[in-house]
């Protein structure tokens, strides 16, 4: 006979029914039970351990170093739980690698091989184009030094577009992924803002700024996507190695222009491309009627502030994680004397 507890919901104790979750609270019956075998678990290690003799105390600097533990402590010592080792490696690597990103980012996107890096970073820059029109609901394809755009809104675009966010948001609800849902609705709003309240001959003007705008926007998120959630796509899959050392170039490709710019305006990039007409620059000022102060301290206050979100962000996932902060610092080799 199955338990009390196998025929009612582990959320609401409502009868339950067949199907992967229940219709009354909406939770996950497998992910109920498996949280609450785990904290059964834990509960039993704990009560194991209050009852077993003191174990011999290990420092918290062997945690990088398991070749070093292996030599000091006998085969015998208990040794520290393997999730908690992974843990604290998990969160060294995002102490340092976020702004070792963002340095090696700079120095390469600043140096002599400043036009290689545009070959990648182009792509970025098209992308922020053809991310601004759709959420303009004008249809647009990110291509090489291009993004073709249309004339006019595709209100079917735009639905599809508020739909797939509404199915991102409802999906987040659902597992109670509450930053997916923060930032479907973030998108959401504006999409209702661009398509609904920015008048049509109004588009061009974003879509157009929003060619380095995104490579300062984009390049920020592709570098916090380091924080991916362990065990999530991108964790999983090693993508986000990738995404921070393109985002950190793509951002400082964008926003060192600018920086620049302040002091110098033969480093604004004005001018016409073959095959693709004026730059961005160039059509902003005149077409737009944008003077060059207008165009540099926009660019320059959206970077610094992009910085700004990114620092305050890096520093609130560290926060968290502020127990295993301590240890992560002591197992850093170069404060290890290693």
């Amino acid at each position: 006979m199955r338990p009390t507890s196998a025929l009612t919901c582990p959320g609401c104790q409502a009868p339950r029914v067949q199907g992967a979750e229940c219709p009354r609270c909406g939770i996950i019956y497998a992910r109920a039970e498996a949280r609450a075998a785990r904290k059964a678990e834990e509960e039993r290690a704990q009560r194991d351990a209050e009852q077993a003799p003191a174990p011999f105390e290990v420092d918290p600097a062997w945690l990088a170093s398991p070749e070093l533990r292996s030599e000091v402590l006998p085969a015998s010592t208990p040794s520290i739980d393997a999730g908690e080792e992974d843990a604290v490696h998990e969160l060294r690597l995002r102490l340092v690698v976020v702004p070792l990103a963002l340095l090696v980012g700079y120095l390469v996107a600043t140096g002599s091989a400043r036009f290689i890096v545009r070959l990648l970073t182009m792509y970025v820059h098209e992308v922020g184009h053809a991310v601004t029109a759709w959420l303009c609901g004008i249809p647009a394809i990110p291509a090489p030094w291009v993004t073709p755009t249309g004339s006019e809104r595709w209100y079917s675009l735009a639905a599809m577009l508020a739909g797939a966010l509404g199915f991102w948001a409802w999906r987040g609800w659902k597992l109670r992924r509450w930053d997916h849902v923060a930032w479907s609705t973030v998108l959401l709003v504006a999409q209702a803002f661009c398509t609904l309240v920015i008048p049509l001959w109004r588009t061009e003007v974003f879509i157009v700024f929003g060619g380095d705008a995104g490579m300062l926007i984009l390049g920020t998120l592709l570098v916090a996507s380091f924080h991916a959630r362990p065990g999530g796509h991108l964790h999983a899959r090693g993508l986000r190695w990738g995404f921070v050392f393109i985002g950190a170039l793509a951002f400082w490709d964008g926003f060192h222009t600018w920086w620049r710019a302040r002091t110098d305006a033969e480093e604004i990039p004005f001018g016409r491309m073959e095959g693709v007409g004026l730059s961005d620059p160039s059509r902003l000022v005149e077409d737009h009627g944008w003077s060059e102060g207008d165009l540099i301290r926009r660019y320059v206050t959206l970077g610094i502030a992009c910085l700004v979100a990114l620092a305050v962000f890096h520093g609130l996932q560290l926060w968290k994680e502020r127990a295993r902060l301590g240890a992560a610092l002591r197992a850093l080799p170069f404060l290890n004397g290693r």
